[in-house]
C-alpha cells in the first residue's frame, strides 16, 4: 500500500502552518530575541514546533490504524508540544519543566518499557521502567539543547528518523516506518524555513522547545518501540548509534557543567556547535558539518543492527565516539585562546615607552627641532 499521499501533506501542512503561525506570532508573543547566549539578528518566531506535530497529527490520522504511532505515545507528544509552547512563551522554572516531562515519557513508554532488550538481553526487573523514562527525558532535552544553530536540531532530527524507518523496513517492521516517515516529512518541512541555503541566509522560523522536545522524545520512543518485544529488530546498544551525536553532547555538557560547580541546565556556549563557530567556522558550515557526522554515525546503527554486531563491540564504538567529542570540546577553547592571544593588541606598557624614547632624541637635538618647527610656521 503507498502511503505517498499522506506524507506529501504532512510536508505541505507543515509549510502552510509555519506560513500562517509566523505571521501571527508576534501578536501572540511568540518570538525568540537575541542575547548574550543567543546571536541571531531580530525576533524570530517560535512556532516550527507546532506546526510539525499539527501537521504529522493529521497524516497519521489518515494513516491505516495499524500504522499509526500507539495514543499513548501521541498523548505524550502532545504534552511535551503544549508545555513546551508554555516554555517558549512564558519561560517556565526547570522543576516544573521536568515534572511534566517524566509524565509524558511514563505516558509514552509505559506498554512497552518491560519488554526493551537494553543491553545484551539482560534482566533489568523494575529498573527496566524508570531507565524508559529516563531515556525519553534525555533525549527530549539534548535536542533541545542541540537547538543552538540554523538547521542543525532539525538535520540532526531527520537524519535520526530517517535511519530508525530504515531499520525498521530491514527487518519486515513496515508499521514502525510508516509511523515514524509523517514526522520526518514535517521535518523537512520545517526545514525550508530553518536551513540556511543559498536562498536564506538566516533561519525565518525556530521550532523553540516545543518541537525540539517533542522531536528527541519521539526519536527516543521509536528507538525503544524497535528494540521491544517479540518483534524487536535489535536491542536498544546498536540503536543507539542513530542518536548519538545528540545523547553524547548532553553526556558531556552536563559533566562539564557540574564539575564547574553550575547547574546541568544552565544556559551557556559550551556547546560543540558553539565552540565550533566561535572557532571561526561559519553556522551555516558547522551545522552542516554536525549533520553529516549524525547521518554517519547513524548508518553504523544501521549496519550493526543489521549483521547483528555484538553488544561489546557497539559499546566500544560508542565510547570512541564519546572520547573523540571529549577532545574535541577540550581543544577548540584552547584554540580560541590561542587565537585571541594571537590577535591582542600591544601592551600598553609599549606606547609610552616608545613616546619617552622619541621625546629623549628630539631633547637631545634642539637645533634641529627648532628648524622643523620654523619651517612648519611658513605660509
Amino acid at each position: 500500500m503507498s502511503y505517498t499521499p499522506q506524507l506529501i501533506n504532512a510536508f505541505l501542512l507543515t509549510v502552510v502552518l509555519v506560513t500562517v503561525l509566523r505571521s501571527v506570532a508576534a501578536h501572540f508573543g511568540f518570538l525568540d530575541r537575541p542575547d548574550a547566549r543567543k546571536l541571531h539578528h531580530g525576533a524570530v518566531p517560535l512556532v516550527g514546533g507546532v506546526a510539525m506535530f499539527v501537521a504529522f497529527l493529521v497524516a497519521s490520522i489518515s494513516l491505516d490504524p495499524s500504522h499509526r504511532m500507539p495514543l499513548t505515545a501521541v498523548a505524550g507528544l502532545g504534552v511535551l508540544v503544549a508545555m513546551g509552547a508554555c516554555d517558549d512563551r512564558f519561560v517556565l522554572r526547570a522543576g516544573l519543566r521536568l515534572a511534566v516531562q517524566i509524565l509524558a515519557a511514563a505516558l509514552m513508554v509505559w506498554p512497552i518499557a518491560l519488554s526493551v532488550d537494553w543491553i545484551g538481553g539482560l534482566p533489568l526487573g523494575g529498573a527496566a521502567f524508570p531507565l524508559a523514562v529516563l531515556f525519553v527525558v534525555g533525549l527530549a532535552n539534548a535536542f533541545n539543547m542541540m537547538d543552538g544553530l540554523d538547521g542543525l536540531a532539525g538535520g540532526v532530527a531527520a537524519c535520526a528518523l530517517f535511519w530508525l524507518a530504515l531499520t525498521a523496513i530491514a527487518f519486515g517492521r513496515e508499521e514502525a516506518m510508516v509511523a515514524v516517515l509523517p514526522l520526518f516529512f514535517a521535518v523537512l518541512g520545517f526545514l525550508v524555513f530553518n536551513m540556511r541555503h543559498r536562498w536564506r541566509s538566516a533561519a525565518s522560523v525556530f521550532m523553540g522547545d516545543a518541537g525540539s522536545m517533542m522531536l528527541g522524545a519521539a526519536i527516543a520512543y521509536q528507538t525503544l518501540s524497535l528494540a521491544s518485544g517479540d518483534e524487536r529488530v535489535a536491542s536498544v546498544t546498536p540503536l543507539l548509534w542513530i542518536c548519538a551525536l545528540p545523547a553524547v553532547e548532553t553526556l558531556s555538557l552536563v559533566v562539564r557543567r557540574l564539575r564547574a560547580g553550575r547547574s546541568p541546565m544552565a544556559g551557556d556556549r559550551g556547546h560543540l556547535h558553539h565552540l565550533l563557530v566561535d572557532a571561526g567556522i561559519s553556522p551555516a558550515r558547522a551545522a552542516a558539518w554536525l549533520i553529516i557526522v549524525s547521518a554517519a554515525l547513524g548508518s553504523v546503527g544501521y549496519a550493526a543492527a543489521s549483521l547483528g554486531a555484538p553488544d561489546f563491540t557497539i559499546i566500544i564504538g560508542l565510547l570512541l565516539v564519546a572520547g573523540a567529542h571529549s577532545v574535541a570540546v577540550a581543544k577548540l577553547p584552547r584554540l580560541l585562546a590561542s587565537r585571541a592571544a594571537a590577535a591582542s593588541p600591544p601592551r600598553p606598557l609599549q606606547q609610552p615607552l616608545a613616546v619617552a624614547t622619541a621625546e629623549s632624541l628630539m631633547a637631545s637635538l634642539p637645533s634641529s627641532h627648532a628648524s622643523l618647527q620654523r619651517s612648519d610656521d611658513r605660509p
